[in-house]
């Protein structure tokens, strides 16, 4: 009776587990949007150090210049660094593009082919591997889009909550963009986290890599902003 009894616990205790485990990869990305959706707003209650580290880079990647930038970024009120232009210089673009906000995969996912590869701990987080891949043909509305219609790469979600919790991917095949004449030709991309002062995972560091091929020249360069010092919006800046 005591075994009966201990087996019917055991079956009860994990169920949950096995329900979990039962979910399709569409399926925990649905759950990623939702979770991610209640975060970005939650983080509004933050304010944060930015700082913007872009190196230029040679053939062999080693770093020729750095030139590093640093922000505070308050609550919900993003910087403004101004209008992307079809025509802009593309210097005067990577510029732009250092600042701005990662790729963002989770608004476009119909574009990409998911798959569930299991579990993996990623920054200290038991997640659900999930690799991505770009679907053949699909439309675009910008820039942006169509460079991730040619990406592909895992991204690493929380078991217990489907919070992102890690994304790297990189550039399947040369795109042509915005710029004159110009051509993406290597391009990577990671996101990490860190455990916010109210226990929600946010972001720590987004760093890509990109070639581009224009007339004459080229530029090659890492980008890395890595975000620290959350701490209540309009509040006095902790120091480190």
């Amino acid at each position: 009776m005591k075994l009966l009894s201990l087996v019917c616990w055991t079956v009860f205790l994990s169920a949950p587990l096995l329900a979990q485990a039962a979910l399709t990869a569409d399926q925990i990305i649905a759950q990623v949007v939702l979770q991610d959706k209640k975060l970005v707003e939650r983080r509004k209650a933050f304010d944060y150090d930015l700082d913007i580290t872009r190196e230029k880079l040679d053939a062999s990647k080693a770093v020729t210049q750095t030139i590093k930038e640093h922000l505070v970024v308050k609550g919900d009120k993003r910087p403004d660094y101004g209008t992307r232009t079809v025509t802009g210089k593309p210097e005067e673009e990577a510029q732009k593009a250092s600042r701005e906000e990662p790729f963002e995969l989770l608004k476009m996912l119909d574009h990409f082919i998911f798959t569930l590869e299991g579990t993996e701990v990623a920054d200290g987080v038991l997640c659900y591997k999930i690799a991505f891949k770009a679907k053949d043909n699909m439309p675009y509305a910008n820039r942006e889009e169509k460079v991730l219609n040619a990406v592909s790469g895992h991204l690493w979600a929380s078991v217990k909550d489907f919070s992102l919790v890690k994304n790297q991917g990189t550039l399947m095949h040369p795109v042509s963009v915005a710029w004159i004449f110009a051509t993406l030709l290597e391009m990577e991309f990671q996101f990490d986290s860190m455990t916010l002062p109210n226990g929600d995972v946010g972001p720590k560091q987004v760093q890509y890599r990109y070639l581009v091929s224009i007339p004459f020249s080229s530029l090659h360069e890492r980008d890395t902003r890595k975000m620290s010092n959350y701490r209540p919006a309009g509040g006095e800046t902790v120091k480190k």
